[in-house]
């Protein structure tokens, strides 16, 4: 068994990091550990998929790997690095909004809230799909179907997430009818899985697609692309505006005037984001503790806090 602290550049909010991760668990993908501040799940290196426990503190993450060489851990350590944002300093993004009226008391109050990213770009892509206009838990359901469906077997009984590749290879009536989506849902996330092949990924993080491309895309409007550019390409300087949470925030102003708003917030609007989302007081709680597994569009979608 191999172990290494990873310790973050500042400080940490384990709190809302397990939340964030609890919200998005998947069934088979994830163990989620709440009480423990622990979170497991499968990440593929040079050596082979490999399950990786991540127990959280304030100064760090506590990384566990069985049969981990040094270089694995090296590995490890840069790709955990990237998805948790442990490298950020954060006293930027503090200083520049410690005079805003609305982010300022929001950042005093959790100063060390971190924009969780993605191991995967497709599982950025096909899971905000499979969220649109359905709640968190729904979300949560139909992903747990596609990844039983088309994802590979991991180690320790849990899955990998599917290749783009495994979802063309099978059909969009296949695909419906597998995981129980809408007609037009289903075409939404069969076409991103074509255009993911088309562009050769890789199953890295990032999303291989710019706006436009997604824009392109039948059934992915403003806010999933908005989404995509911040939790799925990890930009500091995206902004959701027809995000529903985040409007709640802002007193239920229109888009217009949220996009608007958030110009003087640049270039850290991702943040802002993050720091709204944390704020709201009817966000879903992460769902219930298990040993081997987590706790089983329209441009403007239902509630999906981070």
């Amino acid at each position: 068994m191999s172990s290494r602290f990873l310790k973050s550049n500042g400080l940490l909010d384990p709190g809302h990091m397990m939340r964030t991760l609890g919200i998005h668990s998947i069934a088979t993908l994830d163990i989620h550990e709440p009480a423990a501040r622990r979170h497991s799940r499968v990440v593929s290196i040079d050596s082979g998929p490999k399950i990786v426990e991540l127990e959280f503190a304030e100064n760090g993450v506590q990384l566990t790997c069985a049969e981990a060489d040094a270089h694995d851990l090296d590995q490890l350590e840069s790709i955990v690095r990237a998805w948790l944002d442990l490298d950020s300093d954060l006293t930027h993004v503090q200083r520049y909004f410690a005079a805003d009226g609305l982010l300022g008391p929001l950042v005093r109050a959790r100063p060390w809230l971190r924009l969780i990213g993605y191991l995967n770009g497709f599982e950025a892509a096909a899971t905000t799909i499979l969220g649109q206009q359905v709640t968190l838990a729904a979300g949560r359901t139909f992903g747990g179907r596609f990844v039983g469906a088309y994802g590979s077997d991991g180690p320790g009984g849990l899955r990998i997430f599917p290749t783009p590749e495994a979802v063309v290879a099978h059909g969009v009536d296949i695909l419906r009818e597998t995981i129980g989506l809408t007609k037009s849902r289903a075409a939404t996330l069969f076409v991103m899985a074509e255009s993911f092949a088309a562009k050769k990924f890789a199953g890295t993080p990032g999303i291989p697609l710019d706006r436009t491309e997604l824009l392109a895309l039948r059934g992915v409007g403003p806010w999933t692309a908005d989404y995509l550019q911040m939790r799925g390409r990890s930009d500091p300087d995206a902004f959701v505006p027809g995000d529903l949470v985040a409007r709640r925030a802002l007193n239920r102003i229109t888009e217009r005037e949220a996009a608007k708003l958030a110009e003087s917030w640049a270039p850290y609007r991702s943040y802002a984001m993050v720091h709204l989302w944390a704020s709201d007081p009817m966000a879903p709680l992460p769902p219930a503790t298990s040993k081997t597994a987590a706790r089983a569009d329209r441009s403007k979608p239902g509630p999906r806090p981070d």
